[in-house]
């Protein structure tokens, strides 16, 4: 039975459940909208039912992740883009038929034109992932030769990747409908938005119920199942997620009337952020204790770089388990910077004035005024080492992944060449998770890293009051990145800090977009979503691109073009399809 049910978790790692969940996605497991026959096939044996767990992981640990490499009506998130698009951490400047181009200019969407919103999220993916949890839970005890013990394990698991959807949709819409069961044609349409509250206490919930049943770790054929850790990791960022202020005030961000509790609590609460400080205490106490650790071996390039990049460290607790299928594959097209749409547009201005230069000072980088392209190659080699295991400069070979031509400025410059070379370096080119990758042409995307619960801690523990637990906390981060500690204790100035330190530990792992938005920054509509959005504009001997540092001549700051922000899109809105069936309360302002 083991050698059978591990390769459950083989096909996730691998991305069978990619194709299982896009392309088959309306003849796989359809007995929820009819026939009983491939149910009761498919729950007979454990062989038969590896595809339906496997599928369960794909579609349940996807939210934020692109799934489809042209998604043109919106069923998993935006067409042709991936959430830095839209966060600020990336400047869409090529290709403007794509959505992460639309949205940064124009806003999230109710409705794209079929009924469907142009999001972060499709929104019905989420109960497509979670009805298909519930198939697995209500149909497994008719799997013949599982032990009771396998069954009720695998029941943990399923409930652990509903409560992490769930999780997903609370940061991005407040309250939303509650399902426990699989839903029939007739019911499935028709369930109203849970408040706030109940929405985070299902969570909770869920969390708590299973961590006594999901086991600490598995051998090392079953990597990639859920752990206790994963159950710890959902709550802990619940609760950070309802500490913060977007949710926890008095009054919503906009006003819905008797429905504010969808999307408020009614009350700024900091009990709140004690909860948030136990639950993440509790992720790394369960880590440190089952061989997981903050890399630290003083050589802070490597460590970041394995951290983010090498697929199985020891950092991160759970993974988008993934495998290179193709150049249409979502993840490899828009994060490897090897294809059109991942080495087309590069990091945003905002997001590399966020790092810090080596010694921990400010870099002061170039404003309108043209200046020459050698103060720019010697500002990026003064940088701090997270900014180097995540971007390579302009004419100049990737740090991550040095003396190897794969990933030199020449292959680099000329990945994305069908809107034009030119401009494609943005501030500097992305290369984030590929650390000493080679020519290996898949990653796995880190849903959670222990590092994420540090910087939890010193959020939280800095809106306490508590300056001297929040530097602890924050300083480890720090020091990994080689970086001086912080000794800042008052609140406010302290707070930019932590908040400077989530964007850069963080770029391009879908913490951002939410961050920005559930702290309610007052830059948000000035250069960060809204506003003017700068880059740098290059000029080049031969006129046209780049593909060395010889072939450049200066720099200067610009405007790149102008973002898109209406204090709605704090949360994102309903689709306009459903809420014309007259069951959802749509977000304000949509």
């Amino acid at each position: 039975m083991k050698n059978r049910l591990s390769k459950i978790y083989l096909l996730a790692m691998f991305g069978t459940f990619l194709l299982l969940g896009s392309s088959c996605q309306d003849e796989f497991l359809k007995k929820p909208l009819g026939s009983d026959l491939n149910v009761d096939s498919i729950f007979s044996t454990s062989s038969k039912v590896e595809s339906a767990i496997a599928r369960a992981y794909g579609l349940s640990l996807a939210s934020g992740i692109p799934m489809s490499p042209w998604d043109h009506n919106n069923t998993y998130m935006l067409m042709g883009a991936s959430l830095p698009m839209i966060s600020g951490e990336v400047n869409p400047i090529k290709y403007n038929w794509t959505d992460g181009w639309r949205v940064a200019r124009s806003g999230l969407m109710a409705d794209n034109g079929s009924g469907k919103t142009m999001s972060d999220d499709g929104f019905g993916t989420n109960y497509r992932a979670i009805r298909h949890d519930y198939l697995v839970i209500e149909n497994i005890e008719n799997v013949s030769d599982m032990s009771d013990t396998e069954k009720t394990q695998v029941i943990a698991e399923m409930k652990a990747l509903i409560a992490y959807r769930y999780l997903e949709m609370f940061k991005r819409y407040g309250g939303v409908p509650i399902v426990n069961q699989t839903l029939s044609v007739a019911d499935e349409i028709m369930i109203p938005r849970a408040t706030l509250e109940e929405t985070l206490n299902h969570i909770v919930d869920i969390c708590d119920d299973v961590v006594t049943i999901l086991p600490d770790s598995y051998t090392r054929t079953w990597t990639g199942r859920a752990t206790k850790g994963m159950a710890l990791a959902v709550k802990a960022e619940a609760l950070l997620y309802a500490s913060r202020p977007l949710f926890n005030a008095s009054s919503p961000y906009m006003d819905l009337g008797e429905y504010n509790n969808l999307i408020c609590f009614g009350n700024q609460d900091n009990s709140r952020w004690q909860k948030a400080i136990d639950a993440s205490l509790a992720v790394i106490e369960w880590a440190e204790s089952n061989g997981y650790h903050i890399i630290d071996t003083n050589n802070p390039l490597d460590d970041y770089g394995t951290a983010v990049s090498t697929p199985g460290n020891a950092e991160v607790l759970v993974a988008y388990k993934y495998q290179f299928q193709g150049w249409g594959s979502p993840l490899h097209r828009f994060y490897n910077p090897h294809t059109e749409d991942g080495g087309s547009n590069g990091m945003s201005f905002i997001q590399l004035s966020q790092y810090y230069k080596a010694d921990g000072g400010n870099q002061e980088w170039t404003d309108e005024t043209v200046s020459p392209f050698s103060e720019y190659v010697t500002k990026m080699e003064e940088m701090e080492p997270r900014l180097k295991a995540s971007v390579a400069g302009a004419g100049m070979d990737s740090w991550n992944n040095p003396n190897d031509i794969y990933w030199s400025s020449q292959v680099l410059a000329n990945a994305s060449t069908y809107n034009g070379r030119g401009g494609t370096e943005g501030c500097a080119r992305r290369v984030k998770f590929w650390y000493k990758a080679g020519t290996r042409e898949w990653f796995e995307f880190p849903i959670y890293r222990l590092a994420e619960f540090y910087l939890n801690l010193a959020e939280a523990y800095n809106e306490l009051g508590q300056s001297g637990k929040s530097l602890e906390y924050l300083n480890v981060i720090r020091d990994r990145a080689g970086l001086p500690d912080v000794v800042e204790t008052d609140q406010d100035e302290l707070r930019k800090i932590i908040q400077r330190e989530w964007a850069i530990e963080f770029f391009e792992e879908n913490h951002r977009l939410h961050d920005i938005k559930h702290w309610k920054l007052d830059a948000i509509d000035k250069g960060i979503i809204g506003g003017e959005k700068y880059t740098f504009k290059f000029e080049y001997k031969n006129g046209s691109y780049g593909e060395v540092v010889d072939d450049y001549i200066s720099y200067a700051r610009e405007v790149a073009f102008s973002g898109y922000w209406s204090d709605k899109q704090f949360l994102n809105p309903f689709p306009q399809i459903e809420i014309n069936k007259g069951y959802l309360v749509q977000n304000p302002g949509y």
